[in-house]
């Protein structure tokens, strides 16, 4: 068998050219994720742990049906690895550290889970050392 250089490769396209449209029965077979929502601001401030943050996440789901099966193939996760992720405990019953979510992964989880609580925490946690260190900045002068 011999490869033709020159042949397109599928998926691909000429520079300029637009992709073929996608038949309607395909996209009507995948559906779309629910819109993102945001959690109240208690909440979020009840979180104390990025782990707990996740919890939140997983607990305030737009569809209760959602499986962790399910979320591992949309956001190309190790399903097996998923439900460490939302465990509320931070250590298994032989005392091992359980995994976290990837921070690369966190847009795509957030879209299927339909809100934004683990990224509100981290903006959060992010402002709070922000201002610890600015003031740590001001009284050092």
């Amino acid at each position: 068998m011999t490869f033709h250089y020159e042949a397109p490769i599928k998926g691909r396209h000429e520079a300029g050219s637009l992709p073929p449209p996608a038949s309607p029965s395909a996209a009507a077979s995948v559906p779309a994720p629910p819109p993102m929502r945001f959690l109240p601001r208690h909440l979020i401030e009840s979180c104390k742990t990025y782990r707990e943050a996740c919890v939140l996440a997983w607990q305030h789901r737009a569809f209760t049906g959602l499986t962790e099966t399910y979320l591992a193939s949309t956001c190309d996760l190790y399903q097996q690895h998923v439900s460490e992720y939302f465990r509320p405990d931070e250590r298994d019953e032989k005392g091992r550290r359980r995994r976290e979510l990837p921070a690369h992964k966190i847009g795509a989880v957030q879209a299927q889970l339909g809100n934004g609580a683990i990224g509100q925490w981290l903006a959060r946690d992010m402002g709070v050392r922000l201002v610890e260190e600015f003031f740590a900045v001001e009284q050092s002068r």
